[in-house]
């Protein structure tokens, strides 16, 4: 069995069931899980933060699921569903990002003398201009919940067959394609650590790659969730601090330089906390960007690829740096996805 959105194992999903099988009941309940998801986030003001942060995952996760299994679906219902949730994420990230942020903030200022306290009540009331609104955008990519998704959701999970003979087991049909997912990712994650925004490119492969091998972790032998599993979920970690401090640091830059030119004879009032806290934020990017290269100095290593080599034996698989993964079918971009 593999898991379902909310960790528990999904039943009867094993090497040997047929693909379309097998998409059917991973689509409907990574679909599930979104509308589920989706009703908290709009609907409970408390635990607001985390029922956004919830959503935010099981639509990535949903995502992973319909781009796996888009062979089962006929093209206009695999755009349509994806871009509904494309839609969905889109609005739910402003939420997180914004969140994210107001938690920082109300933890600092709490500890904060009383000379910095202006500058936090100015950045907290500019983070809350901006999350209200954000919460608006996230019901307008909903303006018919639940039904419209529950149409949604009925019109992708009846559309999905396998419509050529023979039909693969999962199993069969999960490998090369799990191949291209790894190669994509360790394409990105070689082309070096020197740009952020490169980074944030290779976290997000990262969790496509994750979440894409929680739908298929059956079908392949323990090492995928006893080494592989895990080294996925703390890049994810050491990276997401890393995008975290450069979106906040980019912020900060954005509101310094922009009361500068606007009301500058009030910019010299909040400016040095700004400027401290952004260099505190680079100096966390360059922390987390170390640790970052010893966590893949550890998925270059020979212990790690041979969890790799178990997981696809059709991996030409590399100790060190510089030699290549080969895989012995075409890395197809769309299985990788581009949007974050």
């Amino acid at each position: 069995m593999t898991k379902d959105m909310t960790g528990r194992r999904i039943a009867d999903l094993q090497d040997s069931t047929p693909v379309a099988d097998a998409a059917r009941r991973v689509i409907a309940l990574r679909l599930e899980s979104v509308r589920d998801c989706l009703g908290r986030a709009l609907r409970e003001s408390e635990n607001r933060r985390q029922n956004i942060h919830a959503l935010r995952v099981a639509t990535r996760r949903a995502t992973a699921a319909v781009d796996i299994f888009r062979e089962c679906l006929p093209r206009r219902i695999h755009k349509e569903v994806r871009g509904h949730l494309r839609s969905i994420r889109r609005a739910v990230g402003a939420a997180r990002d914004w969140d994210v942020i107001l938690q920082r903030l109300s933890k600092a200022a709490k500890k904060a003398d009383d000379a910095d306290r202006p500058t936090y009540d100015m950045l907290h009331g500019y983070a809350l201009a901006h999350r209200i609104p954000a919460q608006h955008q996230l019901e307008l990519a909903c303006p018919d919940y639940p039904f419209g998704f529950d149409r949604l959701q009925a019109r992708t999970v009846a559309a999905v067959r396998w419509r050529q003979d023979p039909q693969p087991s999962l199993g069969s049909f999960s490998r090369p394609l799990i191949g291209r997912l790894i190669d994509g990712f360790n394409g990105l994650a070689e082309r070096g650590d020197g740009d952020w925004e490169m980074l944030h490119e290779v976290r997000i492969a990262g969790k496509r790659l994750r979440y894409s091998l929680e739908v298929v972790e059956d079908c392949f032998g323990p090492a995928l969730e006893a080494q592989l599993t895990p080294a996925l979920a703390r890049l994810q970690e050491v990276l997401g601090g890393v995008n975290d401090s450069f979106n906040a640091s980019r912020l900060l830059r954005q509101i310094v330089d922009g009361m500068a030119d606007c009301v500058p004879g009030v910019a010299d009032r909040y400016r040095d906390l700004m400027e401290r806290q952004i260099e505190e934020h680079e100096e966390r990017m360059r922390s987390g960007r170390e640790d970052y290269r010893s966590w893949l100095e550890e998925w270059n290593g020979s212990e790690m690829q041979q969890a790799l080599l178990a997981v696809c034996p059709e991996l030409s698989v590399r100790v060190g740096w510089n030699s290549p993964v080969t895989v012995p079918v075409p890395l197809d971009p769309a299985a990788l996805g581009r949007t974050a």
